[in-house]
């Protein structure tokens, strides 16, 4: 069987990419030099920059696992605004906010609007539909306005199709809703090269079958079937022949090669691009802009969905813009200034790309036009339509791929589909590598116990990484002369745990590391204890995590952790199985969390999940990092026969360091919260309202007020991103201590 793909954008290249794994002869026409479609990437001042904001949510967990197995991906929480009326408000929009941040009048009008809403008008058009729910006066407050710019018709002019599929405002039914497209809570953003990254791993398979600057001009028919592509190539006339035609084009220009006029619209979009003198802008993946005096109908900021080979000092904004403007950089250039998003003089350069096909037009009449355009094109029994303008539907990548697969396997039921992983696990040459890890501050008895039982390991292919974080009491000096074998990385200062960690990780992955050793300095190993562990892992290739049974140092037979595991009320996070015999925990079981005292972790888990987030001082990393390895398919594993001892805490409640501990308690529950609470604020504010009354029965109540300071600055602080895993991380410049 031969297939012909028409357009290689994201429909067109995943549907070649199945059928290729399933050996079917397929070849796709593109009339631009490049693939992707509006879904590609592209640099510009050595930024990675997209066709506006895309993001990868599914609930198809097929689809997922497929997508997730190409590119390495992290894992966001949603952070989003909208500007409305000269306010920042939250997204998705709350009534409740709405009516408190616009009171009185637009909160009156609001009220008395809904409560006189037209509850039996029948539903035509997309103001019907917003009226009859929520008001008139909300419609024009808040519904209508981007609607309107989005398509260039007025509300009642709209499909209420589009209602239907778009229209959400939060309310108390959120706390119980799931995620869904229209209230989706996190998202997946490849870690290197922009949401392009997805297609050119697929175009590097198939780059063979790609004909680019090959533009379509006809088809030839013969009865029901469409036999023969007629391109252009190199400014050659060509013909080929094919069994099965998949069209990506959009309808209107497939009807016209086939001789039909479909009267469908497409809204075409202006992509501005505005280099910014500043390192970051915001801290949202996403913005809106609501009211129509507006000319952005949403901006990115690219940075805050990857940092990865992105320029440190400056930052790139993309406004999308749908409705027309003689001088469209100026007007997005004086609206990011007027919202006080930019400054004046902050731009430094900007760019303009088109796309002439950006969202089919849902108006009034748009469902008979479709319907006749689909009846028409059925009648050619080998022709298939595939993607977001073929298809006549705002589809996110996720769908298309489920689409694509669905496709491909009714043309080649009777082939198996080998899906191909991106990365697949080569087998171990020998005994794994093994880098261990430490992070040391001080204490050098502690970290010369810990290296000592370390060269007592039975584990042969063991190198061990020192990071020293600042020491003061010649740590490294000492290191140097007792244990010359051991790598030293001095930080200069104290980075804080992850980031001073980050460090030896990227050394150690950078070395070649398959598993790494991650071990604070006051811990003492069992000389089996790497063996076990590797054991183990090497037995589950699932497995992104191992946690040995940690024991109290001062009494070596009670556990001090065998894992840990969130609480939902009251709130807290629990380590499992503190002070408990050793002998009450000797099966392996799968672990919600992990604690860092002592862990191995798979490479995997860092390519999937990224290194550790340089954003915490201590508390809460190890808990971050766990969460993400997880939301990436990866199991964590306790391993009860593999044993450490932990002399606990000695570095973090030292006498005159109590409000440090009491800040950085503070700020790295909220940063955690705000990096995986659904929703975020609402499960901060209730672990920490459940805190501070605990703290306070404890008779800690005095330590509070740095409690709260840790609190305002997580609450402001930019997230910021995470680090790849192939990313080298180094130390900064000296700063002011924390």
């Amino acid at each position: 069987m031969k297939v012909g793909i028409l357009g290689a954008g994201p429909a067109g290249l995943f549907a070649a990419w199945l059928l290729h794994q399933r050996d079917v002869d397929v070849t796709v026409f593109e009339a631009r030099p490049y693939v992707g479609g509006i879904s590609r990437s592209f640099r510009w001042h050595n930024f990675t920059c997209d066709l506006g904001a895309h993001r990868l949510f599914t609930q198809d967990e097929t689809v997922l696992r497929h997508l997730l197995s190409l590119v390495p991906m992290g894992r966001h929480i949603r952070r989003s605004r909208l500007y409305l009326a000269g306010k920042w408000i939250r997204d998705p929009v709350n009534i409740v906010e709405i009516l408190y941040r616009y009171f009185p009048v637009t909160t009156a009008n609001i009220a008395l609007s809904y409560l006189f809403r037209p509850r039996h008008t029948p539903e035509n058009s997309f103001d019907d539909f917003v009226n009859r729910r929520y008001g008139a006066a909300l419609n024009q407050f808040f519904f209508r306005p981007y609607t309107e710019k989005m398509f260039g018709l007025t509300g009642d002019q709209i499909s209420v199709d589009w209602a239907r599929r778009k229209v959400r405002i939060s309310g108390p039914l959120d706390l119980v809703r799931e995620s869904s497209k229209k209230h989706f809570g996190y998202f997946y953003y490849p870690i290197h090269g922009g949401f392009g990254a997805i297609l050119e791993r697929v175009y590097r398979d198939i780059r063979d079958h790609v004909r680019l600057n090959s533009p379509v001009r006809a088809l030839e028919t013969y009865g029901d079937h469409i036999e023969t592509v007629i391109y252009e190539h190199e400014g050659k006339r060509r013909e080929e022949t094919f069994d099965q035609i998949i069209s990506t084009l959009p309808l209107t220009v497939l009807g016209e090669m086939l001789g039909h006029t479909f009267p469908l619209a497409y809204q075409s979009v202006d992509f501005v691009y505005l280099l910014v003198d500043r390192p970051l802008v915001s801290d949202n993946h996403w913005i809106y802009f609501i009211d129509k005096d507006f000319a952005i109908n949403r901006l990115v900021e690219f940075k805050n969905l990857s940092a990865a080979d992105q320029p440190r000092d400056r930052t790139v904004l993309c406004a999308e813009v749908t409705s027309k403007h003689p001088e469209i950089v100026q007007r997005v250039v004086d609206d990011v200034i007027r919202c006080g998003l930019v400054r004046p003089g902050e731009v430094l350069d900007t760019k303009v790309l088109h796309e002439e096909y950006g969202y089919a037009l849902y108006d009034l009449t748009y469902t008979d036009h479709l319907a006749y355009a689909r009846e028409i094109l059925g009648r050619y029994s080998n022709l298939h339509l595939l993607g977001r303008s073929a298809e006549f539907q705002h589809l996110e990548l996720d769908d298309i791929y489920a689409n694509a697969l669905a496709l491909t396997t009714r043309l080649a039921p009777g082939l198996s589909h080998v899906f191909v992983e991106r990365t697949p696990m080569k087998e171990s040459s020998g005994v794994p590598a093994v880098y261990a890890v430490i992070l040391a501050f001080n204490n050098y008895d502690d970290t010369r116990e810990c290296l000592e039982s370390l060269h007592k390991s039975d584990y042969e292919n063991l190198s061990i990484v020192v990071v020293d974080n600042g020491s003061s009491d010649g740590t490294p000096e000492r290191i140097r002369v007792e244990f010359p074998n051991v790598h030293l990385i001095e930080t200069g200062r104290n980075l804080g745990v992850p980031w001073g960690y980050d460090v030896g990780f990227s050394y150690a992955l950078q070395a070649g590391a398959e598993y790494i050793l991650m071990l604070n300095n006051d811990t003492v190993v069992d000389p089996q204890m790497v063996r076990r562990l590797v054991e183990a892992a090497e037995a589950d290739p699932n497995v992104g995590i191992l946690m040995p049974k940690v024991l109290y140092y001062d009494d070596p037979e009670v556990i001090w952790a065998a894992g840990g595991r969130y609480r939902a009320f009251p709130p807290a996070h629990i380590i499992v199985g503190q002070n408990r015999p050793s002998a009450a925990f000797d099966k392996p079981f799968y672990l919600e969390y992990a604690l860092s005292c002592g862990l191995l972790i798979h490479r995997r888990a860092f390519e999937k999940a990224g290194l550790f987030d340089p954003g915490y001082f201590f508390f809460f990393d190890d808990w971050d990092f766990s969460h993400r390895v997880r939301a990436h398919g990866l199991r964590i594993l306790f391993v009860p026969d593999a044993r450490m001892w932990h002399k606990v805490s000695k570095s973090t409640r030292q006498t005159g360091k109590e409000a440090l501990f009491w800040k950085v308690w503070g700020e790295s529950s909220t940063r955690f919260y705000r990096r995986h609470g659904r929703p975020a604020l609402l499960s901060l504010f209730v672990h920490l309202g459940f805190l501070m009354l605990r703290e306070l029965v404890k008779g800690n109540g005095r330590m509070l007020k740095y409690f709260w300071a840790g609190v305002r600055e997580g609450l402001t602080k930019p997230l910021g991103p995470i680090p790849a895993a192939d990313e080298i991380v180094m130390p900064s410049p000296p700063t002011d201590e924390k």
